[in-house]
Parts: structure tokens; sequence; C-alpha cells
């Protein structure tokens, strides 16, 4: 896979992980950009994603194997955007 299409698979999730977390939820409001969201809660939500990552290799998924890694770069880039 060619660097630019992980890029387009990371920006496609970031845009779908933008829409799902819009507005006021029970950890803040937004995605893992906002200022309104703990760090502690990000932290949470990439330890959750990559806790999928390794659910995935050890069921020996390649396909679920590159989605969750998409969705932990694509959360780690939603943390870094939001940093002040």
């Amino acid at each position: 896979m060619m660097r630019d299409d992980v890029y387009h698979l990371i920006d496609q999730e970031r845009k779908r992980q933008s829409v799902k977390w819009a507005g006021k939820h029970e950890w803040g409001w937004g995605d893992c950009s906002s200022h309104d969201v703990a760090e502690e809660v990000k932290s949470a939500v990439l330890t959750e994603e990559c806790g999928e990552v390794a659910r995935a290799v050890l069921d020996r998924n390649k396909t679920e194997l590159r989605n969750e890694l998409v969705q932990v770069a694509a959360v780690a880039v939603a943390w870094l955007e939001g940093m002040r």
C-alpha cells in the first residue's frame, strides 16, 4: 500500500470520527481533536483502539488489522490536531 493511500484512509476515518462524535456526549463535546474532551478520555479511546489492533493480530485477521490500524492513526491525528 502506498503512503498516499494510507493517508487517504486516515483522512477518511478522521472525517467519519468527526461526524460520529459531533456534538455533546457523556465524555465532553466533539471528537479527540476537541478541547472539550479530557486527555484521559482521549488516552482511553486510543488504548481501546490499540486493543482492537491486538485482537485482530490474535485473530490473524489482516483486513480487520488494517482497519484498526487506520483507526489508531486517525485517533492519534485527531489528538495532535487539538493540541495547543
